[in-house]
């Protein structure tokens, strides 16, 4: 009996400690844009001025780490600008600044540090960002970066150095805090990876898009021309999911999509093309776009053509994708951007919002965490977001993560698992107290 009871107690408590061990990891987990996975394709893209894309070499993230926290943790994955998912050989290096940021608007101008992709220069100098893998990188939070609220907020800029390339450098990125892409004049592209440096990179990528791939009896040669049942199992699904912040009132929301590729024809083949001239897209170039590659916006050709490559890199049907409320009311843009033009969606509180002003009118803009999600979006199809809000970094279940704000400390309300894992350690050390009290009192008994 007494050897029956040391054993018990020593499991519970065994039970406590690892119930306990794994509500301290949740706490501090990682924060990612565009995804966390490592296997599903989805990139980040910087494009070179010469494979006939929009080239926006620098792009700022905005971190934070809650108030209380002796550190921050980000970290890159496939930094390098080569091998497995880029393509190219000249792709310029990436440069990744730090700055302290206590007001959360990118107006800090302590640098933290600096880390390069090639390992040239940089606190990482002779320490190369890795192909495939993450890079990642722990620092102290600074009371420089403190804000009012106690959290501590840094901005990050992610420069393209050399865009004179024929190249696509993708890469992820995440933190143990939160994340964000800042908002206003800094689009950002995005794309489902399929690329490589050589051709051996390619089918080392198609085995990691498409576990089946090389299989006894899948024939992935001509790239499953035929035999499609190689690639009947991918974890890219043809769809992008972004989320953004609305948090102020306004009677009307802007977004806008660029060289979504709209489309089966390429320009030499129409028209008539499936994209129309859209009404209420201004005249013009916008002014936040890169004139050398950028097209007037009207009724275009998309190149690449959408749906028409070998079926590896193909996912139908058209490219389109919608914007949907807190509430879940979705509002669906079924005729997005051509080849390198940019279309604006405007949603407008506007009684009979006129066609040349907007593309739908609402009741209201709701505040609160909006979801864009792209569908049939092909692999290796560079495209780009220009928003007005904070697009938010996700958690490794793909949902969105707010972030911290420089005036108030984050609410530390546990989630019903926590209160759980809670109730649980509670339960287990009373249930142990008890059995130890019996114990005490049967060997009061025996004496």
């Amino acid at each position: 009996m007494r050897i029956y009871s040391y054993r018990f107690i020593g499991i519970l408590f065994v039970l406590a400690a690892c119930f306990s061990f794994s509500f301290s990891t949740i706490s501090r987990a990682f924060t990612c844009l565009p995804t966390c996975s490592t296997v599903d394709g989805r990139f980040l893209s910087f494009g070179g001025q010469f494979i006939d894309t929009f080239v926006f070499p620098v792009l700022t993230f905005g971190l934070g780490s809650p108030a209380g926290s002796a550190t921050i943790e980000f970290g890159v994955f496939d930094g390098e600008g080569g091998d497995l998912w880029d393509s190219g050989t000249d792709a310029g290096p990436l440069e990744f600044t730090l700055f302290a940021d206590p007001l959360g608007d990118t107006s800090g101008t302590f640098v933290i540090g600096t880390w390069t992709s090639d390992g040239v220069g940089g606190i990482n100098n002779g320490m190369p960002m890795p192909d495939n893998a993450w890079f990642n990188i722990t620092i102290d939070n600074v009371p420089e970066a403190q804000a009012e609220s106690g959290n501590y907020l840094y901005h990050l800029v992610v420069t393209n150095v050399d865009t004179n390339t024929m190249s696509v450098n993708n890469y992820k990125f995440r933190t143990d805090g939160t994340l964000f892409i800042f908002p206003g004049d800094q689009p950002f592209g995005y794309e489902a990876s399929a690329r490589g440096e050589t051709g051996d990179d390619v089918l080392t990528v198609l085995g990691i898009i498409y576990p089946n791939f090389f299989t006894p009896g899948c024939d992935p040669d001509p790239l499953c021309f035929t035999d499609p049942n190689c690639c009947n199992f991918s974890p890219y699904d043809g769809c992008f999911n972004f989320f953004f912040l609305n948090d102020q009132q306004r009677d009307f929301l802007d977004f806008w999509d660029g060289d979504l590729d709209f489309g089966p024809l390429e320009p030499a083949q129409g028209p008539p093309f499936i994209d129309t001239d859209d009404p209420n897209t201004p005249p013009g170039i916008p002014v936040f776009a890169d004139s050398p590659n950028t097209n007037e916006q009207t009724s275009a050709g998309a190149s690449p053509p959408d749906d028409t490559a070998s079926p590896v890199f193909v996912r139908p049907p058209n490219i389109i994708y919608s914007l949907t409320t807190p509430q879940g009311t979705e509002y669906p843009n079924v005729n997005p951007s051509a080849t390198n033009e940019w279309e604006l969606f405007q949603l407008n509180t506007e009684p009979g919002c006129a066609p040349f002003i907007c593309d739908i009118q609402v009741d209201e803009i709701p505040l609160g965490i909006w979801h864009v999600k792209v569908t049939g979006m092909d692999l290796n199809n560079l495209n780009f977001i220009r928003a007005f809000e904070k697009i938010l970094g996700v958690d490794e279940e793909d949902n969105p993560v707010p972030p911290l704000d420089p005036d108030r400390p984050p609410v530390n309300v546990p989630t019903f698992s926590e209160w759980g894992m809670f109730a649980v350690v509670l339960f287990l050390g009373i249930i142990g107290l008890y059995h130890l009290r019996r114990k005490k009192n049967a060997d009061a008994s025996s004496s």
